[in-house]
């Protein structure tokens, strides 16, 4: 049994062109995000059980405190290096850490001196403590090991396996500890806290680069030359991806928050965690790729590929088995979340295409593209959240976000990723036409089947739901394949050959 499992890692190991090692490093990005995911569906599943929707809201506030003073401070600074048409960047290394450590040193700072004004803001004085306890989080993520970036930019995802799940399962079984001894929103904050104290071990327990204090302005000046547009950037995504959880916060409170903060984690994981395969492994691929656009516009058109005859179907299928989800596996007080999860798996599918594109963008030198349609995406949202959440309640707010991303950002992002490659929009929309079409055929069998049968509620119902899905997805795919000469079976099959090599 151990020599297999050495020879299985042994293949798995990536090595050779780019093309296995983009493969090799998407499995092990896959197995890492899988179990990650996993573990954090556990302990939300867990934590419905064991804590109020009240008490979700509340580390919700502190969530979106830390994650927009990240996205405002945030320098670019590892997209850079990725970027780097040099393969050893140790040069850089000593001011990247140096200027981490100080964000995250400021960082904390300001939330712990804000955290009153923002309680005040959402209305609730019991996010105060919780804020500033999480102000640690940024230091302890600032301090960790630059090196672990050479995993990224070279392709070798294996190596940084166990530093991901290692702080995912530390923080899963921290979390539900906590919390069924103390049925609290602390419970959140101490796993959040011991699961970065495990990640800033592990990161020096796998890479043997040791950072020192440093600064050079050149490097500053080159890095940030590049980082500025992933600065503008991140603080659009933040107003974009988080503006609407903290815009219900405050208008509709704790609670409300709760809930639409779980239905996304839920609705949109399984499309999240494909996309976030594609483009961690994309964008270091499509960087080493960046002079040679033939080869450029193959990856991209199999990027897509890819992402897309995963994710859509399992949008999809979540818009479909959610409320049978949400009334086997959740308390009766959050039966709301069905509809919100079905509205926001939507998003999971159109997400599933940026996962491509913001990428390109990034390694071709151009992240300014992806900078300029968020910057259009805010404007229309600001406009319609208001009146769609007074209307609708949180429903109203996913649906003005799905809206915006179907009729504007990603439709511009995908025009301008296909003039990029110097690519066929023929081939673009036959790449997410069929598996579109797929998607629809295998929706509308398992609506069949759950009003047919009565499957509303049940562990058995919910898997016989997801097992019809599969098999008529499946069968959707293998026809138009037969008919059409549909090529994801053709890709997919390449994948498992190449990482079997």
């Amino acid at each position: 049994m151990r020599e297999r499992l050495k020879r299985l890692l042994a293949t798995l190991t990536p090595g050779g062109g780019v093309g296995e090692q983009t493969v090799k490093s998407g499995i092990w990005a896959s197995l890492a995000n899988g179990l990650g995911r996993s573990l954090q569906f556990l302990k939300l599943g867990a934590l419905t059980w064991l804590l109020t929707q009240a008490e979700f809201g509340l580390v919700g506030f502190a969530l979106l405190t830390l994650a927009a003073l990240r996205r405002i401070s945030k320098l670019g600074i590892e997209e850079a290096l990725i970027e780097h048409r040099d393969d050893d960047v140790d040069a850089y290394l000593d001011t990247a850490w140096t200027l981490r450590t100080l964000r995250g040193v400021g960082i904390g700072a300001v939330a712990f001196l804000a955290a009153p004004f923002i309680a005040d803001f959402f209305g609730n004085p019991r996010a105060e403590p919780l804020i500033q306890a999480m102000a640690v989080l940024p230091l302890l993520k600032g301090l960790e090991n630059p090196g672990v970036i050479y995993f990224r930019k070279n392709l070798a995802f294996h190596r940084e396996f166990v530093y991901r799940v290692g702080k995912a399962a530390t923080i899963a079984v921290v979390t539900v500890a906590v919390a069924f001894v103390y049925r609290s929103a602390w419970a959140f904050v101490i796993g959040d806290i011991v699961g970065a104290l495990v990640a800033l071990a592990i990161s020096y327990a796998i890479h043997d680069y040791r950072p020192r204090p440093s600064f050079d302005r050149e490097q500053f000046d080159e890095l940030f030359g590049y980082g500025k547009w992933i600065t503008a950037s991140g603080l659009l995504v933040y107003l974009i991806n988080e503006g609407d959880d903290a815009f219900v916060g405050w208008l509709l409170g704790a609670s409300a928050l709760g809930v639409y903060q779980f239905s996304y984690r839920f609705s949109n994981a399984p499309a999240t965690e494909i996309t976030h395969v594609v483009s961690s492994v994309a964008f270091p691929a499509y960087s080493k790729l960046q002079d040679d656009v033939e080869r450029l516009r193959s990856a991209f058109y199999q990027a897509l590929t890819l992402t897309t005859v995963l994710s859509f179907p399992t949008a999809v299928g979540i818009v479909v088995v959610a409320p049978t989800f949400v009334a086997t596996f959740l308390p009766p007080a959050w039966e709301e979340a069905a509809q919100v999860m079905q509205i926001l798996a939507l998003w999971g599918l159109l997400r599933s295409l940026g996962a491509t594109t913001g990428p390109l963008f990034q390694a071709v030198g151009r992240p300014d593209y992806a900078t300029k349609i968020q910057f259009g995406k805010l404007l229309l949202i600001a406009v319609l959240i208001y009146p769609a959440t007074q209307a609708y309640g949180i429903a109203g707010t996913a649906a003005v976000i799905v809206l915006n991303s179907a009729l504007f950002s990603e439709p511009v992002a995908s025009y301008v990723a296909v003039r990029t490659v110097d690519g066929s929009f023929r081939r673009f929309f036959r790449v997410v036409g069929f598996p579109a079409l797929a998607s629809v055929v295998m929706g509308l069998g398992v609506y069949a089947v759950r009003e047919s049968l009565a499957l509303y509620e049940g562990l058995v119902a919910s898997a016989a739901l997801v097992v019809v899905g599969v098999a008529l997805y499946v069968a959707a795919v293998g026809l138009l394949e037969l008919v059409f000469d549909y090529e994801a079976p053709a890709v997919l099959r390449s994948v498992v050959a190449t990482a079997g090599q």
